[in-house]
């Protein structure tokens, strides 16, 4: 049967939602017979999800950004703290110029008797603070030396796959699709760094004589744009989702747990809302095209209490969405088999079932958990580096050989 055109969209979710979907792309890997997730004929990615994307979008494979979370392979060096967070150091010196300004309204304001509240504090201050405390700018030549290796490109028009990368257009609001239309010159680099620029943690990202910011803003996944291109299977991860906190103990509400839980839990609703009401408007509009939505469970508290920038946390999110997903994945088998069976692609939970009967054998042992999730599905004591080696050749090799050659 022939393949229906295929779109992988990625949503946003900061360095948790970038580990979560490397992990979720794994266990999809597993399932997929003759095809990978590298071979969908489009990417539209937001975000952290617009990092993955430009990495799949280069035939560079979940395995080996699994990889690239704790070391350094293929050309793609690991990615570490530096790169996501670089202090925003000439902006801050550059406000401090407004600080002797707003220090002497305040004193006059409470020599006249007029007082001063913390909002009013604030307000002075304001003008003060640098418009983000940290930099995408290493963010964005990380990404630029692993895409300027041999075999993959740093400009969409290179590329033989389609590839969205979503921002938000600073001065108008308006979604920018780089890789479309006046976008699709903007190095592929450059327009990740700034989809990824979330407000006030990241300073925007000026490209031309625009500035832009998370795409996100917009709605955390655009699927419209890839049934634009004529896609009629669209398989979507978000790792964001509110909580379902209904049954908590004693002094366990989310009011309770102070204002960082509480700002997550809000914006996951607002996030998770618009993606869903996006997901029934498409639906409604284009019947014809199906919709595979790949997120956490509404209890899950790994997801939920994980802050969504914690670096340290990267290895054991990507398990933990590797074996959920997986679970997902076995657990309505026969309706992805069917579903996916009408698009003309063929899938099988055998190798899942191994994986994750490999996991729970090895614990917490950390090098046998990433040889299991970059391996072919059989237990492995191979270290990680060579496992992922052996892996990658096995998946090339496959290709030629599904490609005759």
């Amino acid at each position: 049967m022939q393949r229906s055109k295929s779109a992988l969209v990625l949503a946003g979710g900061g360095v948790t939602g970038a580990a979560y979907e490397i992990g979720a792309l794994c266990a999809i890997d597993q399932i997929l017979e003759q095809h990978s997730v590298n071979e969908f004929d489009s990417y539209v990615g937001t975000s952290a999800g617009g990092l993955i994307a430009s990495c799949l979008a280069n035939n560079i494979s979940p395995r080996t950004l699994l990889s690239v979370l704790d070391s350094s392979v293929l050309g793609i060096d690991q990615l570490e703290p530096h790169h996501l967070f670089s202090i925003n150091i000439p902006a801050a010196l550059d406000r401090l110029r407004h600080l002797p300004d707003a220090l002497t309204a305040l004193v006059n304001r409470i020599a006249t008797g007029e007082g001063a509240t913390l909002l009013d504090l604030a307000e002075l201050l304001a003008p003060s603070l640098p418009n983000g405390i940290y930099d995408s700018g290493a963010l964005e030549r990380f990404l630029r030396t692993a895409l300027e290796q041999p075999g993959r490109s740093n400009h969409f028009t290179d590329l033989s796959r389609e590839l969205a990368v979503i921002a938000t257009d600073l001065d108008t609001g308006e979604r920018a699709i780089f890789g479309h239309g006046h976008l699709a010159h903007v190095p592929i680099s450059q327009a990740v760094s700034a989809s990824a620029a979330i407000p006030l943690f990241y300073r925007p990202v000026r490209i031309g004589e625009r500035d832009y910011i998370d795409g996100g803003i917009r709605g955390t996944a655009s699927l419209d744009v890839a049934i634009e291109g004529g896609t009629e299977l669209i398989v979507c991860i978000n790792p964001m989702v509110p909580f379902d906190n209904r049954h908590h103990t004693s002094g366990h509400a989310i009011s309770d747990e102070g204002i960082p839980l509480i700002g997550s839990q809000i914006f996951r609703t607002f996030i998770h809302a618009g993606l869903h009401y996006h997901i029934k408007q498409i639906r409604r509009r284009h019947p014809h095209v199906d919709i595979i939505l790949i997120e956490p469970s509404r209890d899950d508290a790994v997801m939920f209490h994980g802050n969504a920038m914690h670096y340290h946390t990267r290895m054991d999110i990507a398990r933990h969405a590797f074996e959920t997903v997986a679970g997902h994945l076995q657990h309505h088998f026969s309706r992805y088999h069917e579903l996916l069976g009408r698009h003309g692609i063929a899938i099988s939970d055998q190798r899942l079932r191994q994986n994750l009967a490999d996991l729970r054998t090895v614990g917490d042992d950390a090098d046998a958990v990433r040889s299991v999730m970059i391996g072919d599905g059989a237990l492995s004591r191979t270290p990680a580096g060579l496992a992922h080696t052996l892996a990658e050749l096995d998946r090339l090799l496959d290709r030629m050989r599904d490609s005759g050659l």
